[in-house]
């Protein structure tokens, strides 16, 4: 009887250590895929902003504006993280991210032609990848066109249209 005892203790022993090295082996690879999945994302990030040398990429929260001598795209971490790990999702958005700077230039440029300054653009990507943009504008002093709702009118029509090229 006491054979027995033992004999069971023993393969509960066994058990347990085998358990518990297997959660720490599982736990490891997490970890260790986690961390591939970081520098997977990361590597990735690095060859976009070769590829994209005329654009400031901002993947860390927040919005942060355009000028007319600067692109900044507001990409969210988990639009990156999925272009990252999906090739079809990502030419998608490298295709909208190509024209980017002749968007910038085409709004800039455009406002200035209207009289307008523009107090900066913004430019943002979301987790699944849709993009929105806006200006913000203001009537410059020696501006020929008085209508300040038809300034701001063409300012929404030129977004528009750069959308659906």
């Amino acid at each position: 009887m006491s054979m027995e005892i033992s004999s069971n203790y023993g393969s509960y022993y066994n058990n347990t250590v085998y358990n518990s090295r297997t959660n720490e082996e599982t736990e490891k690879k997490k970890t260790e895929k986690v961390q591939s999945s970081k520098e997977k994302v990361e590597e990735y990030y690095q060859k976009k902003k070769k590829k994209f040398p005329e654009i400031s990429f901002n993947t860390s929260g927040g919005e942060l504006r355009c000028n007319s001598g600067k692109v900044v795209v507001n990409l969210s971490y988990e639009c990156l993280k999925k272009m990252a790990n999906d090739p079809k999702f990502a030419k998608e958005i490298e295709f909208n991210l190509s024209g980017e700077v002749q968007a910038n230039a085409m709004i800039y440029g455009w406002a200035k032609r209207d009289g307008v300054e523009l107090g900066g653009r913004i430019v943002t990507y979301d987790a699944e990848g849709n993009r929105t943009s806006s200006c913000g504008g203001m009537r410059t002093a020696n501006a020929g066109n008085s209508s300040t709702s038809k300034v701001q009118n063409k300012s929404d029509s030129v977004e528009e249209l750069i959308r659906k090229k």
